[in-house]
Protein backbone atom coordinates (compact mmCIF):
# COMPACT_ATOMS: atom_id res chain seq x y z
CA UNK A 1 0.00 0.00 0.00
CA UNK A 2 2.92 2.79 0.97
CA UNK A 3 4.52 1.69 -2.61
CA UNK A 4 1.42 2.29 -4.23
CA UNK A 5 0.99 6.07 -2.16
CA UNK A 6 4.81 6.73 -3.19
CA UNK A 7 4.55 6.18 -6.94
CA UNK A 8 0.88 8.19 -7.15
CA UNK A 9 2.30 10.86 -5.41
CA UNK A 10 5.43 10.57 -7.57
CA UNK A 11 3.28 10.73 -10.52
CA UNK A 12 1.76 13.49 -9.19
CA UNK A 13 4.44 15.20 -9.14
CA UNK A 14 6.41 14.82 -12.13
CA UNK A 15 2.91 14.74 -14.29
CA UNK A 16 2.67 18.18 -13.09
CA UNK A 17 5.80 19.30 -13.43
CA UNK A 18 6.27 17.63 -16.82
CA UNK A 19 2.72 18.42 -18.15
CA UNK A 20 2.87 21.73 -16.67
CA UNK A 21 6.17 22.76 -18.56
CA UNK A 22 4.43 21.37 -21.81
CA UNK A 23 1.59 23.72 -21.17
CA UNK A 24 3.86 26.53 -21.09
CA UNK A 25 6.15 25.77 -23.59
CA UNK A 26 3.11 25.17 -26.26
CA UNK A 27 1.30 28.30 -25.44
CA UNK A 28 2.80 30.03 -29.02
CA UNK A 29 0.58 27.46 -30.46
CA UNK A 30 -2.86 28.13 -28.98
CA UNK A 31 -4.94 31.32 -29.06
CA UNK A 32 -5.28 32.98 -25.24
CA UNK A 33 -8.75 35.40 -25.34
CA UNK A 34 -7.20 37.61 -22.91
CA UNK A 35 -4.11 39.15 -22.37
CA UNK A 36 -4.14 38.78 -18.34
CA UNK A 37 -1.72 37.20 -16.96
CA UNK A 38 -3.97 35.59 -13.92
CA UNK A 39 -6.48 33.92 -16.69
CA UNK A 40 -3.05 32.59 -18.62
CA UNK A 41 -2.04 30.69 -15.50
CA UNK A 42 -5.03 29.73 -14.70
CA UNK A 43 -5.79 27.99 -18.04
CA UNK A 44 -1.99 26.00 -17.23
CA UNK A 45 -2.98 25.26 -14.83
CA UNK A 46 -6.34 23.53 -15.89
CA UNK A 47 -5.00 22.13 -18.57
CA UNK A 48 -2.44 20.83 -16.44
CA UNK A 49 -4.42 19.14 -14.16
CA UNK A 50 -6.55 17.95 -17.31
CA UNK A 51 -3.28 16.27 -18.13
CA UNK A 52 -2.73 14.38 -15.31
CA UNK A 53 -6.69 13.15 -15.16
CA UNK A 54 -6.43 11.38 -19.10
CA UNK A 55 -2.68 9.98 -17.89
CA UNK A 56 -4.22 9.41 -14.72
CA UNK A 57 -7.71 7.18 -16.22
CA UNK A 58 -5.15 5.73 -19.23
CA UNK A 59 -3.60 4.32 -16.17
CA UNK A 60 -6.36 2.97 -14.75
CA UNK A 61 -8.23 1.07 -17.56
CA UNK A 62 -5.12 -0.36 -18.83
CA UNK A 63 -4.43 -1.46 -15.37
CA UNK A 64 -8.43 -2.91 -15.27
CA UNK A 65 -8.00 -4.51 -19.15
CA UNK A 66 -4.39 -6.30 -17.44
CA UNK A 67 -6.53 -7.18 -14.25
CA UNK A 68 -3.50 -5.77 -12.54
CA UNK A 69 -2.70 -3.19 -10.34
CA UNK A 70 1.21 -3.52 -9.77
CA UNK A 71 2.53 -3.20 -13.52
CA UNK A 72 3.10 0.38 -13.21
CA UNK A 73 5.90 -0.46 -11.19
CA UNK A 74 7.81 -2.39 -14.18
CA UNK A 75 6.31 -1.03 -17.21
CA UNK A 76 7.13 -3.27 -19.87
CA UNK A 77 6.79 -1.95 -23.88
CA UNK A 78 3.01 -2.79 -24.42
CA UNK A 79 2.19 -1.16 -21.30
CA UNK A 80 4.12 2.48 -22.81
CA UNK A 81 2.26 1.58 -25.79
CA UNK A 82 -1.37 1.08 -24.23
CA UNK A 83 -1.28 4.24 -22.21
CA UNK A 84 0.26 6.22 -24.88
CA UNK A 85 -3.07 5.45 -27.05
CA UNK A 86 -5.40 6.04 -24.94
CA UNK A 87 -4.25 9.08 -24.16
CA UNK A 88 -3.49 10.39 -27.60
CA UNK A 89 -7.25 9.18 -28.56
CA UNK A 90 -8.59 10.84 -26.21
CA UNK A 91 -6.47 14.08 -26.76
CA UNK A 92 -7.51 13.62 -30.49
CA UNK A 93 -10.99 13.81 -29.65
CA UNK A 94 -10.85 16.24 -27.01
CA UNK A 95 -8.83 18.29 -29.58
CA UNK A 96 -12.13 18.29 -32.17
CA UNK A 97 -14.63 18.60 -29.57
CA UNK A 98 -13.19 22.15 -27.89
CA UNK A 99 -11.89 23.18 -31.27
CA UNK A 100 -14.32 22.92 -33.78
CA UNK A 101 -17.73 21.72 -31.56
CA UNK A 102 -17.28 23.95 -28.86
CA UNK A 103 -14.56 26.38 -29.55
CA UNK A 104 -13.49 26.00 -26.01
CA UNK A 105 -9.72 26.96 -27.58
CA UNK A 106 -8.27 27.76 -30.80
CA UNK A 107 -5.06 27.44 -32.74
CA UNK A 108 -2.81 30.45 -33.61
CA UNK A 109 -1.46 30.01 -36.90
CA UNK A 110 1.70 28.66 -35.75
CA UNK A 111 -0.07 25.78 -35.45
CA UNK A 112 0.99 22.68 -37.89
CA UNK A 113 -2.36 20.75 -38.41
CA UNK A 114 -2.63 16.52 -38.95
CA UNK A 115 -3.82 16.91 -42.92
CA UNK A 116 -7.11 15.98 -43.54
CA UNK A 117 -8.28 17.14 -40.09
CA UNK A 118 -9.16 19.81 -37.53
CA UNK A 119 -6.36 18.49 -35.19
CA UNK A 120 -2.90 20.23 -34.17
CA UNK A 121 -0.12 18.32 -34.13
CA UNK A 122 1.75 20.01 -31.19
CA UNK A 123 -0.78 17.75 -29.08
CA UNK A 124 -0.45 15.03 -30.38
CA UNK A 125 3.01 14.82 -30.01
CA UNK A 126 2.69 16.10 -26.35
CA UNK A 127 0.71 12.24 -26.05
CA UNK A 128 3.01 10.57 -28.46
CA UNK A 129 5.98 11.81 -25.82
CA UNK A 130 5.21 12.48 -22.71
CA UNK A 131 3.51 9.76 -21.15
CA UNK A 132 6.19 7.44 -21.46
CA UNK A 133 8.75 9.17 -20.27
CA UNK A 134 6.21 9.98 -16.79
CA UNK A 135 5.53 6.50 -16.43
CA UNK A 136 9.55 5.72 -16.79
CA UNK A 137 10.52 8.38 -14.37
CA UNK A 138 7.57 7.30 -11.62
CA UNK A 139 8.60 3.35 -11.91
CA UNK A 140 12.62 4.19 -11.59
CA UNK A 141 11.70 6.29 -8.85
CA UNK A 142 9.69 3.93 -7.17
CA UNK A 143 11.56 1.10 -7.56
CA UNK A 144 15.50 3.28 -6.00
CA UNK A 145 17.12 2.93 -9.08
Amino acid sequence: MIKRMKYFITFFFFGFLIFGMWEWIQTPFFTDITDEINIIVWYRVHCTIGDIMIMGFSILFWSLIKRSNTWFFAPRGRDYLAVTIMGTAYTAYSEILNVVVRRSWAYSELMPMIPGTHIGIVPIVQWLALPSIILYICARFTRGR
